[in-house]
């Protein structure tokens, strides 16, 4: 007998093979095929397969919850919804909330705006507070992010590094210092997650996205390749400021 599930969490080829070792240890289970991207658990077995079965043993893996096949189904379209624009995005909208307003009250302070400093701020502060959500688990997020940034998928390592790179361009974009190399490095780094997505997004594949750390469960959309475009517009901007 054959038992589906829907398993959410899985980014990368790397989840697939930890779940697919962790449903194996299962004794009554036969044999276990995880599909990365319809996001499926298929779990061959002499008897039916109990919901509690699977949660017990990926309860050392909180990052995966397991639903019944029918859970995306069985969801109202209108609750969908609601989660995704109050519940889902909600990391992501405190963050740049905070980031508005320490940018905004240095300008109140300065008691003029300048646009070009207030942009400054607000690179440094997306930059330096994201990078920190991706050092309280850099391995899960190096994982993550290979799942659909083009260098990290050629160079895994480049997950790893990421973050260090995040926030030295924090850094040198709050201290004013080598602008022009944080402002290239930036639109080369974005531009090359925002391709990744794209081509994701196209393919419709159910895939974590990494921009706020592997601790959140934030699912892969168009708001990334929103975000990350400001950012690449914005260092265009700071490119064509200093000359």
């Amino acid at each position: 007998m054959i038992n589906k599930f829907t398993v959410e969490g899985m980014t990368c080829e790397a989840c697939v093979k930890k779940i697919t070792e962790k449903l194996k240890t299962i004794p009554f289970v036969q044999n276990v095929n995880v599909n990365l991207k319809e996001g499926m658990a298929s779990i061959e077995s002499h008897q039916g397969v109990p919901l509690s079965a699977l949660s017990e043993v990926l309860i050392s893996l909180p990052k995966y919850k397991v639903h019944d096949e029918f859970f995306e189904r069985a969801k109202p379209s209108g609750t969908v919804q609601k989660e995704s624009t109050l519940t889902t995005y909600k990391p992501l909208i405190l963050i740049f909330t905070y980031i508005f307003l320490t940018a905004l009250s240095y300008q109140v302070y300065q008691g003029k705006f300048h646009f070009h400093l207030f942009m400054n701020h607000m690179m440094a502060g997306f930059f330096i507070g994201l990078s920190f959500f991706k050092f309280l688990d850099l391995k899960s997020f190096a994982e993550s992010f290979s799942g659909y940034d083009p260098i990290a998928q050629s160079f895994l390592r480049y997950g790893f590094m990421y973050p260090f790179i995040e926030i030295i361009l924090g850094l040198m974009f709050i201290a004013e210092v080598g602008l022009l190399y944080a402002n290239f490095v930036t639109i080369v780094i974005l531009s090359s997650t925002t391709i990744g997505v794209i081509k994701r997004l196209q393919t419709k594949s159910k895939i974590q996205c990494a921009c706020a750390g592997a601790g959140f469960n934030l699912p892969l959309s168009y708001v990334t390749v929103f975000e990350n475009t400001v950012m690449i517009m914005m260092a265009f901007f700071g490119i064509a400021s200093l000359f």
